[in-house]
Formats: structure tokens, sequence, C-alpha cells
């Protein structure tokens, strides 16, 4: 889209203010709804992966039948494209915080040092001492009453919890407007230069668009193959969900099985996820194949290690650093280096035009189509990096330690994004964390005791994301293409999601914590996610040591392989696989099967069809998307209002 849609006769509103206020209230919506559904139904995960299940699925009801209605009603009082396109922003954003992201995290971690001390591991005498206090929840019997609950009629110590959560909110505003600055420098290079696929937008794209009348029904939703694909996922999510109901009736799968190879120590799965199908047949097929090629090399490679004894310490790395054997994440650690250092020297002519217009203004070089000018996003990320740094320094990290546990966690940050917007890879983890790399760079002598605290609550933000807001931004800018009117006003309302949506959150999991008691909900955060943290400073603690050499060798190794295979796809247009998916080899077991089919069959169309065939058969795969998705919602709702509880719906809500 163009900037002419705003004088056009009939210009489109772009950020409007009832668009960005419904916006809001769906993002506190989504607050509140993807937290109970976790803790009290226990139902499909909207809140996990980069999917963004919830988003879309709210999305999909706005489109298809609240704007609906009201263009049927009154076309004026419809929410037109670039309106929608702000509330689906905003959605994108909301997304990422309540379930795996920084709102679920942080009670458990601020309490669950002192909650799980026993004689037994010492954390008393050993732990709670090095802790930050004002990160920490101190009263004892707060903490108690979180986890176990309290006498109905009671009141929430909100007072325990208050300084707590102003210093985690504090970081955690920093940190997501850092990830937004960033996404701002890097859009143009993204979007223009290198175009790449963003397959995630690829359905919100086409629900968006309008036929000549700009008709409350979108055409999308009147094309018959979108109905066939969606009528496929949306049978067998029903019919399993009517299982949880009715015994009676059978349960559809959609996994075919898998082998065990090395003498039965490793297992590659033949799972197909509708939704992961729809989303992989969006991008390049030399992507599609590096994906698969590389994990079933990386499945090679774990395989040999284990049958010829090959294997290095894994040095100070916490549990979510255990996907892989040690040799292979360190690796892939060095390969995600390789992969955002040559992203950023490939694009070092933007981003000395982004410094030359930040430092002079100078007039040509155009940011006015982004959300922030180029100095205010580069005075807004070093800002959030500051008051980040100055955090950790105060919560006990070595002042020298700061700089490169920011640096590792966004390389992660970079490449998670990366392999999004470009792979549409949704559904993965992080090979090892910036966290447990920095522990195995520096040391753990180097840390000590204080050290090993402050790299416990990175677990809030720095470990375990399967949805990462950084991700969720950049797609929102490609999508922001089409908010063409009062862009700026957009990001103000991105940061105002930001904090909406973790105080709506972080409400609801302390209230259904105290009055339910924590470790009845969800045995994740009350009682994994509230122990893992102090288990890694244990290891910190305990085991003083310098740099982990051994793993810092293997990083070298997988920084020259990614090296190497960078060379051989830039230089030959013969190599048919994509260095993308070598980093993220070890993480990506759940998706292989479904990106190879997707694969396959893309191959087959093209081959037969051409580009021509390939385009008809587009709303198919979206509609598979969304057929997947929009059930597993729905039901969401039922079992709310019957109590049905553990009714997880869809091959990858859970």
């Amino acid at each position: 889209m163009t900037e002419s849609l705003c004088s056009q006769p009939r210009p489109y509103r772009g950020c409007s203010l009832r668009a960005i206020l419904l916006g809001l209230a769906l993002s506190a919506f989504m607050g509140l709804a993807i937290p109970w559904g976790d803790m009290i139904i226990k139902g499909s995960q909207m809140g996990v992966w980069n999917t963004n299940p919830g988003a879309l699925f709210v999305f999909f009801v706005l489109t298809a039948l609240v704007n609906l209605g009201l263009g049927l009603l009154r076309r004026s009082w419809a929410l037109d494209r670039s309106e929608l396109a702000v509330v689906y922003i905003l959605l994108l954003v909301a997304n990422t915080l309540p379930a795996r992201g920084f709102a679920a995290l942080v009670p458990p971690i601020a309490t669950g040092a002192y909650y799980y001390a026993s004689p037994e591991n010492d954390w008393k005498t050993r732990l709670l001492p090095h802790l930050p206090g004002w990160a920490t929840v101190q009263d004892e019997r707060a903490i108690w009453q979180y986890y176990e609950g309290i006498d109905r009629g009671a009141a929430i110590p909100w007072a325990a919890w208050a300084w707590p959560l102003a210093a985690w909110m504090l970081f955690g505003l920093a940190l997501y407007l850092v990830m937004v600055c960033v996404a701002v420098v890097l859009r143009r290079q993204w979007v223009e230069r290198e175009r790449l696929v963003y397959p995630m937008m690829q359905l919100p794209l086409h629900l968006l668009q309008d036929d000549a009348q700009r008709s409350p029904l979108k055409p999308f939703l009147r094309q018959p193959a979108m109905w066939v694909g969606f009528a496929l996922p949306f049978l067998f999510v029903n019919i399993n969900a009517l299982h949880a109901y009715f015994p009676y009736f059978p349960t559809l799968s959609t996994s075919f099985g898998g082998v065990l190879l090395f003498r039965d120590s490793l297992w590659v799965n033949f799972d197909l996820s509708f939704t992961i199908l729809g989303f992989s047949y969006l991008i390049s097929r030399n992507i599609a194949a590096g994906l698969c090629f590389f994990y079933l090399v990386n499945v090679l490679e774990q395989g040999v290690f284990r049958m010829v004894g090959i294997k290095i310490d894994p040095g100070p790395v916490g549990a979510f650093g255990y996907y892989g054997q040690a040799i292979v994440i360190y690796q892939a650690m060095g390969a995600m280096v390789v992969l955002v250092l040559l992203g950023l020297w490939n694009a070092r002519q933007h981003l000395r035009q982004v410094w030359r217009k930040a430092r002079t203004g100078d007039p040509a070089v155009d940011d006015s189509g982004e959300i922030l000018s180029y100095r205010q996003a580069l005075v807004g990320g070093t800002a959030g990096l500051l008051v980040m740094g100055l955090w950790l320094w105060q919560a006990g990290l070595p002042l020298l330690v700061v700089p490169l546990l920011l640096l590792a966690c966004f390389v992660v940050f970079l490449t998670i994004t990366r392999v999004v917007v470009e792979g549409g890879v949704a559904v993965m983890f992080p090979p090892i964390t910036g966290p447990d790399f920095t522990a195995a760079a520096v040391g753990t002598s180097l840390l000590g005791p204080r050290g090993g605290a402050a790299l416990a609550t990175t677990y809030v933000w720095g470990t375990d994301v399967l949805i990462l807001l950084m991700a969720a931004c950049s797609n929102g800018l490609k999508l922001a293409e089409h908010v063409v009117c009062h862009r700026r006003r957009l990001f103000w309302a991105i940061m105002a999601t930001t904090a909406l949506t973790i105080a709506v959150a972080l409400w609801i999991r302390l209230e259904t914590g105290y009055r339910h008691g924590a470790i009845n909900l969800n045995w994740f955060y009350a009682d994994n996610c509230a122990q893992y943290p102090y288990r890694f400073m244990d290891i910190v603690a305990s085991s003083p040591g310098g740099p982990h050499w051994e793993g810092l060798l293997q990083a070298g190794i997988g920084a020259a392989i990614m090296a190497g295979l960078e060379f051989l796809h830039y230089k030959f247009l013969w190599w048919p696989f994509h260095p993308l998916g070598f980093p993220i080899s070890s993480a990506f077991g759940p998706m292989w099967f479904s990106v190879f089919a997707a694969f396959l069959l893309k191959s087959t169309v093209l081959k037969y069809g051409g580009p021509t065939l390939y385009r008809r058969t587009l709303p198919f795969f979206l509609g598979l998307i969304l057929g997947e998705i929009v059930p597993a919602g729905l039901w969401l709702i039922v079992d709310f209002y019957t109590g049905m509880s553990g009714n997880i719906l869809g091959s990858f809500l859970n």
C-alpha cells in the first residue's frame, strides 16, 4: 500500500482513536483470558509459540463476525482495513506476554527460592542472602499464601508485591522498548531491501484485503478454497473436543508415529500440524529444504556422538539448555552469533543511513514511514539498554559481565526473530540461552553468588522465549505498511498495550494464585519454573570455575560451520539448503515433518501448475491455519461455561 490511501475520496483512517482503544481493550481481554485458560481451564494454550494463536483467533472473530455485523448495520460503524491492521498489531504484541512471557514468569521467580528452600537443599543459607530483595517478595507469609491459597474472604497481601512488581515492570518496559526500537531500525532492511517473506503475516494480510466497494464481508472470506481448507482441521478439532465430553466419540490424530535411531537413543517424529503446514507452504523452498536437512543432520550428528561416546561437559547450563547434547547447543550459539553479525554486515549501508539520519537529520534519508524516527529509535534503544544494564548491576551481576549478557540475549532474540519472519519457524525452543552462555563464557568464579543470583532472575525474560515480542513487533511493522495514516501513534499504542497487558496478566495470575493456590493451578509456573532458576544459581554458587573452554571451542566450530554455509548460500546458486536451519537444528524437531510435507506439496504444485496454481492454492493452506486455531479458541469458551478442564486441542497448542 502507498501513502495515496490517505488522499483517496474515502481515505483509510489508520491509527484512529477507536482502533487504538479497541486494540487496548482486546489486549486487556487477552491478558485475562490466556492466563485463565492456562491455569483454570487448562485447555489449549493460546499464548504459546510465535504462531500467535490467541491474536489470530480474536482477530478472526473481529473481522468475520463483529466487524461484518457492524458493517451490515451501518457501514460507518465498521472498522476499515487500516484500523483492523492497527488492532491486529496490538493483539500480536499482547499475545506474547501473558502465557510464557514476562507476566507469567515474574510471580514464581520472585517467590520460588523462598518457598522451595528446604533443609535438604540448604537454599536458605546458600542462596537467599544473595537475591536482590527489591526484586523478590520478602514477606514469607505472603509467599506461602500465594502457593497454597488464602482463606475465603481474606485479603490478598498486595503490599508485599508492590516493590518487586514495580521493579520488574521497569525492567520489562525497558526490555520491550529496546525490542521495538531494534525492530524499527531493521524494518526497512528486512522488508524493502531483503524482501523477507513474513509468512506469519500472509493470513492477516489476506483477511484485510478489500474489494472495490469495501464490502464488510472481506473477499478472502468469500473464497470456497479457504473454507475447504478450513473444514478439514475444523472437523478434526471438533471431534477431539467432543471426545472430552462424550468418550464414545473417537479421537483423531495427525501423528504418524516415528522411528527410534541409534540403538533407540534418538526419536524422529512424523507429526503433522495443520497450522505449521499452512505457514510452511508460504516460505521459500530452499529455506524449507534447509530447515529439514539440517534437522536430520543434527539427528545424525547427535546419534553418532552417542554411539562413539563423544561428549563434553555441559558446563553451567540451566534447565532450558538441555534440548540437545552439549556439543550441539554450543555450536548453535556460535552459529547464531554468525547469523546475527552477517545480517548486520549485510545491513551496513542501511545502518549507516540510520546513523546519519539520527545524527544529522539528513533529508536524503526518509524515516517518515516508521513508527519512530531513527533518532528516537536509537535514543530509546540506548536508554532502554542503560536501564536494563543498571538494573542487572544492582541485582548483583558484575558490571563487566552486563554487556556480554545483554549481547548474548539479543543474539538469541534476533535469531528467533529472523527465523520467524524469514522462515516461518513458529514452534521451537532456543537451543541455548543468553544467561547460560554468559555463565559458560566468563566462568562461575567471576560471577560469584550475587552474580549467580542476578542470572537466576534473568529466567523471567532471557530463557523460556517460546514466544517473543520482538518477532511479533517485526511482523506487525510489516503489516503496518497498510497503516498509512498517523503511523507515529502506533508506537505509543504498542507501549501502552505492553504495559496494560503485563499489568492485567500479573493481576489475574496473583489473584488466581491466592484464591486457588498456585501449586494447584499450573505445574510449570508453580513448580518447575519456580525452581529451575535457583537450581541454576545453585550450580553457579557451588561450582566456581573459569570459562568453559570446551563449550567456547564448540561455539567457535559452530561459527566456522555457519560461515561456510553462508558462503555456499551466497556464492553458489545451485546450493539447495538455506543456512537458516543450522543454528536451530537441535530445536526444530516439532516442526520438521510438517515443513517437509509443505515442501513436497509446494514443489509439486509449482512443477505442474506453476505460480498460477500456487496462488490459487494459497487460500486452502491459509484455511488450514484458521481451521485449527478457531475451534480451539471456541472450545475454550465452551469449556469456560461448562467447567471442563484439560481439553487441549490442536496439534501444537500444548
